[in-house]
């Protein structure tokens, strides 16, 4: 069984946003995102300004391939620089469609494809095998893997800290420099090799903490464990 671990980075669409929240006002794209952003954090308490599922389009997408015997075989980013945003969906899902095995994410369930079928409907993907395979079906993991709702008993509890702090748990850096909350900055300044940077190394932490949750699940031996780190261990040394 081949394995698909994949991670995106998004941007929020303004203009779908004003057309949305603020028809009946006469205000600009950023405003709007500016007011949005400032209702969030007072309804959150202050907590976060984290913006709908529904307001957000790919912009990057990162892939690691891994063989059944989980070994990585290769990373790739794939970003709507060069594709365009709706080239870059349309690549997403072309590859899905084709693609025989588990795809594998970190709430995966909860952002990253829920935003990707939104951007499928935006753009008239066609994607019949992915509502027929198991890909939605959360009590399974064959189809889809999602490692946060695994990890928590599909949602019985929330990991606080998130993604940062179970790289950490396992010996990764975790969150670097970068997170989500810059992308939409450096979307705007055109600086989209530093997005692809921090996709990329996500996806690459997202991989290790699959294996370790394959060794405590038992699915691999410690035997093999080491042989995909030992093997592996040059993309470690990028984190």
């Amino acid at each position: 069984m081949s394995l698909l671990v994949f991670d995106i980075e998004t941007r929020v669409d303004k203009t779908l946003l004003r057309q949305t929240q603020f028809a009946d006002l006469e205000i600009g794209d950023d405003e709007a995102y500016e007011r949005m952003r400032d209702q969030l954090r007072h309804e959150s308490g202050g907590r976060s300004d984290f913006f709908p599922v529904t307001y957000h389009v790919p912009i990057s997408i990162a892939l690691v391939q891994a063989g059944d015997d989980c070994a990585l075989q290769g990373v790739e980013v794939l970003g709507a620089d060069r594709l365009g945003e709706d080239g870059l969906v349309r690549e997403f899902w072309r590859r899905v469609e084709a693609f025989e095995g588990t795809l594998v994410s970190f709430n995966g369930r909860g952002f990253d494809l829920p935003v990707l079928e939104l951007a499928a409907l935006r753009h008239g993907c066609s994607i019949p095998r992915y509502f027929q395979a198991g890909f939605r079906y959360r009590y399974s993991d064959e189809a889809h893997y999602d490692l946060y709702d695994f990890l928590t008993n599909t949602g019985m509890y929330s990991v606080r800290g998130g993604f940062h702090l179970l790289a950490n748990l396992i010996g990764l850096p975790g969150k670097g420099d970068v997170d989500g909350a810059d992308v939409q900055g450096l979307w705007e300044a055109g600086r989209l090799a530093e997005i692809q940077a921090y996709c990329r190394r996500d996806v690459v932490q997202s991989y290790f903490l699959f294996l370790r949750m394959e060794l405590i699940r038992g699915r691999i031996s410690t035997t093999q464990y080491e042989a995909a780190l030992a093997a592996t261990a040059a993309y470690r040394a990028e984190l």
